[in-house]
């Protein structure tokens, strides 16, 4: 009775620290979100400090509008993060919990809901996808595009560059 005890004991112990996310890589902390594809940054346009703000890349500009930070919602089992954003507290949202292809993302206070929750899977390059949690689409650089402004959009599962994010720690 005692060893089973023990063993269960263990189990939960290894289980609750397990790494939260694919690989060995855990993406709870801080930090600037890269586009493969562009090399450009996830920024809350205009550094807004508003609800509803678009999300777009932009290049590094060092600005507190292009870092976020990522809290693990529930269990590290499902890597399921919030993203806020270090310059407006806001979390990253999916409006209206949209299920069509080509929504964008903006910002909007915080509200636990699956629309500002994120699933990051490995991508096996040290990039990953975001998945958001009520729609069940990946997000992406809308149409691929390397420019200044483009759109983070939430987008059907192609694999391509657009949806894959290198997440660059960052401390002040």
């Amino acid at each position: 009775m005692i060893k089973s005890f023990l063993f269960i004991l263990i189990l939960l112990f290894l289980t609750a620290t397990q790494v939260s996310s694919a690989g060995n890589h855990s993406y709870a902390g801080t930090f600037q979100i890269m586009n493969q594809n562009s090399k450009k940054l996830l920024d809350v346009a205009g550094a807004s400090l508003e609800d509803y703000a678009p999300i777009n890349q932009f290049q590094n500009n060092g600005g507190r509008n292009q870092i976020w930070s990522l809290y693990l919602e529930g269990s590290p089992l499902r890597r399921i993060y919030s993203l806020i954003s270090a310059k407006s507290g806001k979390a990253m949202d999916n409006p209206g919990f949209s299920k069509e292809a080509g929504t964008q993302m903006q910002q909007c206070t915080y509200n636990g809901g699956d629309n500002q929750l994120f699933v990051i899977i490995s991508a096996g390059d040290g990039s990953a996808y975001m998945k958001n949690v009520a729609s069940g689409l990946y997000l992406g650089i809308k149409g691929a595009s390397k420019e200044n402004d483009a759109h983070l959009n939430q987008e059907k599962f192609n694999g391509g560059s657009n949806q894959r994010f290198y997440f660059i720690p960052f401390s002040e």
